[in-house]
């Protein structure tokens, strides 16, 4: 559905002294119920220094490129006030500006010592999620060892290295999206039985695991993965002796007997109790036609290069993509490491994202054994909450409205943020 919705603003903001904007916004469509595009014209100017127009005129796209960003902030934030003439936009919603697609100059113009440089453009950016959270916090991660069931089918090409090679792939993505603070554990296997990876929730034995190598637990989430098939979709295509197959087979290059398989499975916990919260199946094949005797490793160029590689690759920028939009959407949690009466201190930093004022709700945290004597966390709404008032580099105090001690707020409970 197409919308056409026009916005005017009175007077220009010191923030926006440099640009005259039209503030009219074209919703293109809803891509999905989480993105939204907006279409903004906006204007940038730069220095004519000593008749460089190609200089200037990148610079001018820039700062209106800029402008159309912050456009479309003002208009989706839908909340944008006006004092004595002056837009107002809070810091939050610049750091959280969209994506600028599509730009196309429609006009320029010098002003003086100023070149002047007109923009049309595409403005993307997320709208919310499903469940309702609203939270920009950095969710922070572990990933561990993705270890393979079948390690035979690694050996073909010497793909044994994907056990590490492939999270670590995908903790460049997820660090690469600027969601998610990411705890590289690739060396890690969290798993005794592959077979029964995703049936129960990770043990205190896997947790502890985890936490001597993640700052004693002081990520939310895990990512694990099980490798799941490797395997040529013609098991017999490289060991055929008969001559004349084995030719019929070279020529025929693109032939389903150079296909391989690719099965991936991933499962993300909660760091502190290892309950599992969701799982999927990813899966590709593609053409493999490397002699059997080559070692490339998994994500060498050479594997690359292979449309195998290339499909798989394609397969993970999907995956933590996904994953990502995922962990955007759940709730923020930090462990409590101290409490003193009103004050409290949170295992949280400045990468977190957490700022002065900022509330959270105390969850207390407790251990009770199940009828198989498996130790299960437990959380129960405190019903009280923490205001944020000091965040320094790996701590964050906070304080309540009433002592800690009478609450029974315990260190190892959690302040949590949906």
């Amino acid at each position: 559905m197409t919308h056409l919705l026009s916005n005017y603003v009175g007077h220009q903001s010191n923030m926006f002294s440099r640009a005259r904007f039209t503030l009219l916004f074209f919703i293109l469509g809803l891509f999905s119920p989480l993105s939204l595009a907006v279409m903004i014209e906006a204007e940038g100017r730069a220095p004519l220094n000593n008749n460089d127009y190609v200089s200037a005129r990148e610079n001018a796209v820039r700062d209106a490129t800029r402008q159309a960003s912050m456009q479309a902030a003002v208009y989706v934030s839908g909340n944008q006030q006006i004092r004595d003439g002056i837009l107002e936009i809070d810091n939050m919603q610049i750091s959280t500006l969209g994506k600028v697609s599509q730009v196309e100059i429609i006009d320029q113009r010098v002003e003086g010592q100023y070149l002047l440089v007109r923009i049309r453009a595409d403005v993307q950016f997320d709208t919310g999620c499903e469940n309702g959270s609203t939270n920009n916090y950095m969710k922070s991660v572990a990933i561990t060892a993705f270890p393979i069931t079948q390690s035979a089918q690694a050996m073909l090409g010497g793909l044994d290295n994907a056990v590490s090679a492939l999270p670590a792939q995908l903790a460049q993505h997820l660090s690469n999206s600027g969601r998610v603070n990411i705890f590289k554990a690739t060396h890690l296997n969290l798993y005794d039985s592959l077979d029964s990876a995703a049936s129960r929730q990770l043990d205190d034995g896997a947790l502890s695991t985890v936490a001597a190598n993640t700052r004693q637990l002081a990520v939310q989430y895990i990512i694990s993965g099980v490798i799941r098939d490797m395997s040529m979709i013609d098991q017999e295509a490289l060991q055929d002796q008969n001559y004349f197959r084995d030719l019929l087979r070279r020529i025929d290059s693109r032939g389903p007997h150079y296909r391989r398989n690719f099965m991936l499975d991933i499962y993300l916990h909660d760091a502190y109790s290892g309950t599992l919260l969701s799982e999927k199946r990813y899966q590709a094949s593609g053409l493999w036609q490397l002699e059997p005797e080559l070692r490339v490793g998994f994500g060498s160029s050479a594997f690359g290069q292979q449309e195998y590689g290339r499909n798989i690759n394609q397969l993970l920028a999907t995956l933590s993509e996904e994953m990502a939009q995922d962990l955007r959407c759940r709730p923020y949690s930090a462990l409590i490491s101290r409490t003193e009466g009103k004050e409290v201190w949170l295992d949280a930093g400045q990468n977190s994202g957490l700022k002065r004022g900022d509330k959270l709700t105390v969850f207390h945290r407790s251990t009770f054994f199940n009828g198989a004597l498996q130790p299960k966390t437990h959380l129960t709404n405190t019903r009280k909450t923490l205001v944020i008032d000091e965040v320094q580099a790996q701590t964050t105090r906070a304080y309540l409205m009433t002592d800690s001690h009478q609450s029974n707020i315990l260190p190892g409970d959690l302040a949590i943020a949906r």
